[in-house]
């Protein structure tokens, strides 16, 4: 039976934390996705470029 009350008590405590948090209005979070997906395009972008500079000097060592 403890266990139980605990466990409601997390619950209501976890509500109560979530009525604080200010979430981001419609535009800001339009912005921050842009510029996730953005930042996550370039890094990919470096490290394939990286990948494939790697890749040719290692064949160039290799053959």
């Amino acid at each position: 039976m403890n266990v139980l009350r605990r466990y409601w008590r997390f619950l209501r405590e976890v509500r109560a934390e979530l009525k604080k948090v200010v979430w981001p209005d419609a535009d800001k979070t339009t912005t921050y996705t842009g510029v996730v997906l953005f930042s996550v395009a370039l890094v990919a972008a470096i490290i394939w470029v990286a990948d494939t500079l790697s890749t040719a000097g290692i064949r160039l060592i290799i053959t």
